[in-house]
């Protein structure tokens, strides 16, 4: 399930030209915070920033059915922003900016449920009744790095930059409540329903943007996933029944349900299920609201240094490298198609592939890890 005092400070760098994230802790339990870092740490290798990304973490009880709540801090029209009158998160348009917008706030406030039975460990092998702290520690930072809109529904109409603070309480932020002026965030410029066309070219608030946020057909479609989804725009949830902090601003659920390399940016996780890694459509989403990747993440790599696959995006020939002892390598595409399957080190001939993201697999006893592949 994710709709998903001691204070310490945690400063993670990633590797060079990459994104530096200070983490800070309330109330977080020692053994906890390693697992929160951890996931601060893999969002700090794959994105690049001039400007350090501060999260505030709460430990806090959110009740039986919620995992964790994010809210991004904000900015609109600052200098260098690609996009007038739209929110950006502050992350973010610091990082586009290239300067601290916001000194003296977080970057997004993050609570996560200390009621929780939580697995602590980085492995990304929960057992079967405990929840991955790491994977919903960097589900949480994806949404205050951006993957987020405005949506709202209240009875018939939705609304883009209506939200309020009050929709979320108890909860509240460290940073004040900006005055959103119904105004959508670039995360929204790209949701479009499939009948009706974009969200942002819809009345705000009104009946036509509440249909398309309940209709179950709203997909993002910027370039980049368009581009790592053979032409598709990336399957968003809408349930009928809307859902504030779930509809319209995960990926859907079953269209990538667990085991999907896309999963980490969907609305629920289940005990024992973890993905340590956006998968090529959440990193495709990132580039398209304006995130530029470091440039290690176009190599895939598999268990640090464990695995190798070169190059990244690729054309017609895949380089593997050296396979562990007893592991076995295959690669699928997203509809889970095997292309390959090998037990050694080798060239892979592409040149039949069609362009898109393909997965990249790593099986070695138990343990399953895998990697994104690109081929133009």
């Amino acid at each position: 399930m994710r709709i998903r005092t001691l204070l310490t400070a945690i400063v993670l760098a990633g590797p060079a030209g990459a994104a530096q994230v200070n983490v800070t802790h309330i109330g977080t339990p020692a053994a906890a915070q390693a697992a929160i870092d951890h996931a601060a740490g893999i969002w700090g290798g794959i994105l690049e920033s001039a400007v350090d990304i501060k999260v505030r973490v709460t430990w806090f009880p959110l009740g039986s059915s919620t995992l964790g709540v994010t809210f991004p801090n904000g900015r609109r029209d600052f200098a260098g922003a690609p996009l007038p009158l739209t929110w950006y998160a502050t992350a973010l348009a610091n990082s586009i900016a290239g300067i601290e917008l916001n000194p003296g706030e977080s970057d997004m406030d993050v609570y996560l449920n200390s009621g929780a039975d939580w697995y602590l460990g980085l492995d990304g092998q929960p057992p079967a009744g405990q929840y991955d702290l790491v994977s919903v520690a960097l589900h949480e930072m994806g949404h205050g790095l951006g993957f987020v809109g405005l949506a709202k529904k209240v009875g018939p109409d939705g609304s883009l930059g209506l939200l309020q603070m009050a929709d979320f309480a108890p909860l509240t932020t460290s940073f004040p409540w900006p005055q959103l002026d119904s105004l959508p965030g670039v995360f929204d410029v790209f949701l479009s329903d499939e009948q009706d066309g974009p969200l942002t070219m819809m009345a705000n608030p009104g009946t036509q943007l509440g249909a398309a946020m309940t209709g179950n057909q709203l997909r993002f479609n910027g370039p980049q996933v368009l581009a790592a989804n053979g032409g598709q725009g990336a399957r968003v949830y809408a349930p009928s029944t809307f859902a504030l902090g779930s509809s319209c601003v995960h990926f859907n659920e079953s269209t990538y349900p667990p085991g999907n390399a896309n999963e980490l940016m969907t609305p629920f996780s289940a005990p024992g299920d973890a993905n340590h890694w956006p998968g090529p459509l959440g990193l495709a989403v990132l580039e398209d609201i304006g995130w530029t990747l470091a440039p290690d993440v176009g190599v895939a790599e598999i268990g640090t240094a464990q695995l190798l696959a070169w190059p990244n995006p690729l054309h017609d020939v895949l380089h593997l490298g050296p396979v562990p002892a007893l592991g076995t390598v295959t690669v699928h595409d997203l509809s889970g198609r095997k292309l390959h399957e090998a037990r050694r080190s080798g060239d892979l001939d592409a040149s039949g592939w069609s362009a898109g993201a393909y997965v990249l697999e790593l099986r070695t006893g138990n343990s399953v890890q895998r990697a994104v592949l690109i081929k133009r």
